[in-house]
This record gives C-alpha cells, structure tokens and sequence, in this order.
C-alpha cells in the first residue's frame, strides 16, 4: 500500500512563515488547504476499511465511531459523520476519485452523498457532472446545485427531503455557566429565511451608523434581541404591550444604578435596570428579614399609554441626533429617572431607540429637550 506522501515546505516553522511575502502566503495556504483535503480522504479511507474488518469490535469497541473517537479525540457527531461519508463513498466512484485528489472538501463530499441516498440509480448515471458541478461552484451555490438536481430526479423525494428539514428545526436556549444566555439550533430554509431577513435589515453594514464599533456578530446579537423586543412591544400587530420580564430589583440598586442584579437570564448591570424601569410595570414588594416577600402592592404603569401616544406625536422617532427609528420601536426615557424624583410627564420624557437608551443609561450624556 502506497502512502500519502505530503511535500513539507521549508517555510513550515513559524518565524519563516512570518518571513513570507504575501502571495508566498496565499500559495502555501493553497496548497495546505488541498493536501489537507488529500489527508482527509485517506483518513476516510482507513475508516472505510476498518469498518469492513471490523476492527472496533476486534478490539473492544462498541461501533467505529467509538473506535474513531478515541483514536482521535474527536467530539462522536465529527466521528458520526466520518463513518457515514465512508459507507457512502463506496458507492460513489467518482466522488472518491476526486476526493483523493484534494478537489473535493469533506464537507461537499456530505452534500453529495445526500444526493448519493436519495436517488442511487440517478447519482450513478449523473455522478461525474455533479461532481464536477459541485467542485468549480461556489461554496454557497453548492446547496442549490443539489437541490437543483434532486428536483428534477425526484420531485416527490425532492418535496419529502423539505418536509425533513422542517421537522429537524429546533432551538436551545439556556443559561450558560459563564453567566451568558446560550442559543443552540437549527431552523429550516423557509424559517431560516425569514430570520435572516429579519437580521440583515438591523445588523447589516449598510443599515448601521457609520460611527457603529460593535463587531458584526455582536450587531447580530443585537438585531436578535431587537426583533423579540418590537414583537413584545405590539411591532405590527397594531396595539403596544411592553415586554413582561420579572425582575426583582433592591430599591437602592435601582436609585444608584450601580451594581449587579441576578436575574432569570444571568446578571445584569444597575444602569440596565434603570434603563429597563423607564418604561415598565412596577409592583412594591415587601421582603421579611430572611428575604421571604410577605406582601405585594398594587401594579402600577410607570409610562400609561396616554402619555405614551403623545410622546410619540411629539417626537415621531428617535431624538438621538441623525437616528430615525420609528416612535413604536423606541423606548420611552426619563431625563430624571422617576426613582431619582423626576416626574412622569411629557417635559422629563424623551423618545430613544434601544440602542441609544442603553447609551444614555451608560454615558448620562444626552442635552436635556428645551
């Protein structure tokens, strides 16, 4: 059996990796990236026939990918997946062949071998030029070379592989240990759509100030967390409700604006709990001395919605300098927190965006409306 032979480059340790010119640069990681590829096919390969012989359980393994992930380290869905591109190139010729040679990624190997098990006969008379499609194709045009061909092999296949995709979305969301909310999942094409629209058009450059240092997965953050805002805030549903989120708030965090406060999510600053209250449902509740809330006040609106309507004639939008967020979408604003003594009434109340509210909680830096 021949072996991989790999040409080691002279330039491989790191200070002369430094030394390189730029398109020195671009060529070494060209041909890295393609005797990568090469490794990854051998490696497939070696799985391949351990399968055959059955070498896991020869030596005490429950499965190959058990086998595969001690061997390697890996997390079981990379050794998963390893096994399963194995078993699928075995009938997928022209796939290996190109594979081997390092044209072909493990990833776009997966895309076709998806297409492999959903019309076999069909790949084998179509294989070489999908392959050849699917290796000179842009990475995100790969996806719809596939979904191309599997409409025109089998449109009722076609129609079933969409509806398994909408039954494989789901989503995790979860307090992290690091005190962070994680979000986990996958959403189908149609609701992926959607998302994504719905993100572009807040977290897009081209949507954004030009001042804006946040970093684009940050804006994405942002734009998730402002979308679920405008819903729970009535956006397009034609009446306002503001957000309903239980937060137990020391009063003298809330006056100060200092310090932490634990909620359901993980921690969060005074100056956002202000910035959380200046238009809220505020209820007194008394605590005995073991912390143990004994009796609870009357619910009161700190913004009623009356003076919410004419704060939004008033300002029509944002009242940050240049921002043209529409009224519905702002939050209201005190100049002087009502839990500082400042009234309730249209001369201590501003309209500003989300963004330009937590600003305003942080920095105070705002010009008083005349």
């Amino acid at each position: 059996m021949d072996l991989l032979a790999i040409p080691v480059s002279e330039s491989s340790d790191s200070a002369a990796l430094d030394r390189l010119p730029d398109d020195g640069v671009r060529g070494e990681l060209v041909t890295a990236l393609h005797e990568s590829r090469r490794w990854n096919a051998r490696i497939t390969g070696l799985v391949a026939v351990a399968e055959k012989r059955a070498l896991a359980r020869k030596q005490g393994y429950a499965s190959t990918t058990e086998w595969l992930m001690a061997l390697s380290g890996e997390p079981a869905v990379a050794c998963r997946r390893k096994v399963a591109v194995a078993a699928a190139l075995e009938d997928m010729p022209a796939t290996r062949e190109a594979f081997a040679a390092g044209e072909l990624s493990e990833s776009r190997v997966r895309v076709l071998a998806q297409a492999q098990a959903l019309a076999p006969e069909q790949f084998a008379a179509d294989e070489a030029s999908l392959v050849g499609e699917v290796t000179t194709a842009p990475s995100e045009q790969v996806p719809q070379v596939l979904a191309t061909w599997k409409r025109q092999t089998d449109p009722q296949a076609a129609e079933i592989e969409v509806e398994r995709l909408r039954e494989l979305r789901g989503l995790h969301v979860s307090k992290h240990w690091t005190g962070m909310v994680h979000l986990n999942g996958d959403l189908d094409p149609a609701g992926g759509l959607v998302v994504l629209e719905a993100l572009r058009s807040l977290a897009e450059p081209a949507n954004l100030d030009r001042d804006d240092r946040r970093t684009p997965a940050q804006a994405r953050a942002d734009a998730l967390v402002e979308v679920c805002r405008r819903f729970l805030q009535g956006g397009g549903r034609g009446n306002r409700r503001p957000a309903q989120a239980l937060v137990t708030i020391p009063w003298n965090t809330l006056q100060a604006g200092s310090g932490i406060i634990d909620t359901e999510a993980g921690p969060i600053f005074g100056n956002s709990a202000r910035r959380l209250t200046c238009d809220a449902t505020i209820s007194r509740v008394l605590l005995d001395p073991e912390s143990i809330p004994i009796e609870m006040g009357q619910t009161t609106r700190v913004i009623p919605n009356r003076l919410r309507r004419l704060l939004e004639l008033r300002d029509q939008h944002c009242t940050h300098p240049r921002c043209l967020t529409p009224a519905r979408w702002c939050e209201a604003h005190h100049f002087l927190h009502w839990a500082d003594g400042g009234p309730t009434d249209l001369s201590n109340l501003r309209l500003l965006c989300p963004h330009h509210h937590t600003d305003a909680h942080q920095d105070d830096w705002h010009p008083r409306r005349e």
